[in-house]
């Protein structure tokens, strides 16, 4: 393969971006949304969060298999989602943020919202993953690629920062906070349309339907789901990264979903959830520019495992010397900044996996590994719906209440202590149990290259 222009090198994450800009409208605010805005009862916003957490799980095996059962021709087998997949994502997307009619079918209009677009959604991002691959298979043009991916959605953060809060803003104070959030969605869903469109044309000819490709894309359409599922739970570097991710996600959806009740409850200053956002986005940033720099030369093993081990220690550093709301907010915005310098690793750690189980058990399942890459995200939002329900029913929380210093102590502590924990796990399991080294990828690469030959 020849070499790759810069531009796509360090611009790969544009459409990452406006996806996750479009995202971050759910990431932030869905839980916000459902018990403030909307206003059901805690008990109905359980209900659907519980639901439509395990839906989305579904969601992501669901996609993994249309990936390997789907061959689209007139623009590749990955390429072609970009084109296809993004409109019916956002106008599915808005349903999430609607409240049409009594309590019990507009929480049906969400969910099936809800499921609908998150079931495209994977397999457009499993797309993305799965084109670096097929790409490149130069790791310093992997790395450079899955860190782009990173820093495109960190600069979503930066551009969400002070973008949602004041089109929620703009268009709440001339409808209604519902119709606010519907409307601030379906801007970031054209967004995000452009993103894959500018994208698609990026990667012209990269990902050609060609003999290679239509034997390879056969061999893996022919494998049973059963085969494919045991493959998956064969190749253990998959399993352990698959695991550690889904503590490095939830350590992201813990802090944006509990930053809007520190911001409106502990400092009783919602507005300041502006600087809040863009100042973790800033300094994340910064992380992943950190990242272009260490992967290449530390590896994405030892990148991945270190930089999550300074975060944990970090988020736990904060509930004490973040004393004041610019400290605390600093303080976040390093531990975020080592987060993102580790998930800058992991889509080229899974195309990695990949490798390593062709190698292992002369089988390759690109397509349905690289849709692995949201399932850890999926199993930490049902996570995070239990960590952030259960410890605001514990500290005794209550919507729209004046809160007792018993429950701003408890906020401190929630969004603190919770994201420390998660990240020193995410640590540990991946420095026990993933083994897989850059040197190793390139011998198995080539020996791989002999056995064809």
């Amino acid at each position: 393969m020849k070499e790759l222009k810069k531009s796509l090198l360090y611009g790969y994450g544009i459409a990452d971006m406006f996806f996750v800009l479009m995202v971050s409208m759910e990431l932030y605010y869905f839980t916000m949304f459902l018990t403030d805005w909307a206003q059901f009862s805690m008990k109905t916003v359980q209900v659907i969060l519980y639901i439509t957490g395990v839906l989305d799980v579904v969601c992501v095996l669901l996609s993994g298999i249309i990936l390997e059962k789907v061959n689209l021709k007139f623009g590749g087998k990955y390429r072609s989602w970009f084109l296809i997949g993004p409109l019916p994502i956002a106008i599915l997307f808005v349903f999430q943020f609607t409240k049409i009619g009594s309590d019990g079918l507009a929480a049906f209009i969400i969910i099936i919202g809800f499921t609908a677009s998150h079931l495209l959604w994977n397999t457009v991002a499993a797309c993305g993953g799965a084109m670096i691959g097929r790409m490149t298979k130069e790791t310093k043009e992997l790395t450079l690629l899955s860190t782009s991916r990173a820093q495109g959605m960190t600069a979503a953060g930066l551009i969400f920062s002070f973008a949602g809060p004041w089109m929620i803003v703009f268009f709440s104070g001339r409808t209604s906070q519902v119709t606010g959030a519907s409307l601030t969605v379906a801007v970031a869903g054209v967004l995000m349309i452009l993103g894959y469109l500018y994208i698609y044309r990026a990667t012209s000819g990269m990902d050609p339907y060609d003999k290679e490709t239509a034997q390879t894309a056969q061999k893996e359409a022919s494998l049973p789901v059963w085969e494919i599922v045991r493959l998956v739970c064969v190749n253990r570097p998959l399993l352990m990264l698959i695991i550690a991710e889904i503590f490095r996600s939830l350590s992201i959806m813990l802090v944006s979903a509990l930053a809007v009740y520190y911001c409106k409850y502990v400092l009783d200053n919602e507005p300041f959830m502006t600087p809040f956002i863009l100042t973790t986005a800033i300094l994340g940033l910064c992380g992943s520019f950190i990242a272009t720099w260490i992967g290449p030369r530390l590896g994405k093993r030892h990148t991945y495992w270190v930089a999550m081990l300074a975060a944990g220690i970090i988020f736990a550093a904060a509930r004490f010397a973040g004393t004041s709301a610019w400290s605390f907010a600093i303080m976040f915005g390093l531990g975020s900044a080592s987060v993102v310098m580790a998930s800058c690793m992991n889509t080229a750690l899974f195309s990695d996996t990949v490798v390593y189980g062709e190698w292992k058990n002369g089988k390759n399942i690109r397509a349905f590994t690289m849709a692995l890459l949201n399932l850890p995200i999926k199993l930490s939002v049902l996570l995070r719906t239990a960590v952030v329900t259960t410890g605001l029913i514990a500290i005794g929380y209550i919507a729209n209440a004046e809160p007792t210093p018993e429950v701003v102590e408890g906020i401190r502590s929630l969004i603190a202590f919770s994201n420390a924990v998660t990240c020193l796990l995410g640590a540990a399991i991946f420095f026990l149990g993933y083994k897989l080294k850059d040197e190793d990828i390139v011998k198995m690469q080539n020996e791989l290259a002999e056995r064809e030959n």
